[in-house]
């Protein structure tokens, strides 16, 4: 038994050195410089994963709207679920995680459950985040609101709170404004619980993201950007309409690649849901203004892709320097007792990724998973010049 306990022992020493190895290169903010990521003076390029979940997780990916998402539906993964779901990012050669969960508001369990009320259990699920990150040697893009009235709330509860029924106030509404902005100071002044260290100070956080997928004018991105860069002037910005970068309406993509303001750019792909693959296109204009462009979610998936197809773009992100980064939608991992989180969603074709691998669904089988994830793995290991 002694001997038993000396290498779990050591072996966990081993581990803990190598994320301290890693954690060395979250020392310096991750910066903007003609169209490139930059740390330390060197081109920074990523591959990693849509861990939305961490901060609060809900099996069902409710909607609010559905009397979802309350404190019996929704959970904060344990710290030991955190740490795990980092260290599978590792073992897959990631090192970048976008964290949608950040920005919960309208459930008990929120960062904000009610209006001008704060949650700090909830807010110390986000330290908790922030430091196992570091630990691992991951950066974080954390996403402020959503779209979509899931079980984190966002732009609709905004409005509900005000008594807004017409969904295209929240973008002129004096009050929803502040109330976003309320939120957003909330974060980006937070002193770290655990590390002592404000967030707008830390340098594991990559970028600060305004929303997910909003659908949002340029006058408020802008307004958002200028706001959150007078509160923090360390973190690039990153644009939530995931829409303007789309390279087959070049005049709105030059309107909004043109504003100074606005560090990062992306697109989300999905041919499900008719939005074909188009990096290297959509990446060339935004490049060449000086911004940032990455993938912020893509489907991998049968759904989406083939394996020749799947292995064609990854190639081409490797090889294309216009794109910065990819981040896969999504990372699934495990509980407590060991088991896989649950599918989201009706059906079981949700594009949700588990490593190694296991069957979701008719097209999702376990052996096709397999052969996916080693090709995302050599991807993110290819991106951070590491031989896969």
């Amino acid at each position: 038994m002694k001997l038993i306990t000396g290498i779990l022992a050591a072996l966990l020493a081993l581990n803990n050195a190598t994320w301290a190895e890693d954690s060395a290169i979250i020392k310096s903010f991750v910066t903007r410089s003609n169209g490139k990521l930059v740390v330390d003076g060197k081109t920074f390029r990523f591959s990693g994963a849509n861990l939305d979940w961490l901060v609060l997780a809900n099996d069902e990916f409710a909607h609010l709207g559905n009397n979802l998402g309350t404190a019996t539906n929704s959970y904060y993964p344990s710290r030991w679920m955190i740490d795990d779901a980092f260290a599978t990012l590792v073992k897959m050669n990631g090192t970048v995680a976008r964290v949608w969960s950040v920005g919960c508001q309208g459930s008990p369990l929120s960062v904000q459950p009610e209006p001008g009320k704060f949650n700090e259990r909830a807010l110390q699920q986000v330290d908790y985040v922030l430091d196992s990150a570091k630990r691992h040697g991951i950066r974080l893009v954390m996403t402020l609101c959503d779209n979509w009235d899931f079980y984190t709330g966002g732009r609709q509860q905004f409005l509900k709170w005000r008594g807004i029924t017409d969904h295209s106030k929240f973008w002129v509404d004096p009050g929803c404004k502040a109330d976003y902005k309320a939120y957003v100071a909330t974060l980006v002044n937070r002193t770290n619980s655990l590390t002592g260290v404000a967030y707008k100070d830390d340098p594991t956080i990559l970028c600060w993201e305004s929303a997910n997928e909003f659908v949002s004018p340029p006058e408020w991105e802008r307004e958002m950007a200028v706001y959150i860069k007078s509160l923090d002037p360390n973190h690039l910005f990153m644009v939530g309409n995931s829409d303007v970068a789309d390279s087959r309406h070049a005049d709105v993509q030059k309107r909004w690649i043109a504003i100074p303001e606005f560090d990062i750019l992306q697109r989300h792909y999905y041919r499900v849901h008719g939005l074909p693959w188009a990096a290297a296109k959509d990446a060339e204009a935004v490049a060449a203004a000086g911004k940032v462009f990455i993938i912020g979610e893509y489907g991998w998936d049968g759904q989406n892709a083939t394996i020749e197809e799947l292995k064609g773009w990854l190639k081409e992100v490797e090889t294309n320097t216009t794109v910065s980064g990819d981040l896969l939608w999504a990372l699934r991992g495990r509980k407590d007792n060991g088991d896989f989180m649950a599918v989201p969603g009706a059906g079981g074709e949700w594009w949700a990724l588990y490593y190694p691998g296991r069957t979701t669904g008719s097209l999702n089988t376990e052996k096709d998973m397999k052969v996916r994830v080693r090709m995302l793995s050599d991807h993110a290991a290819a991106m951070k010049k590491k031989t896969p």
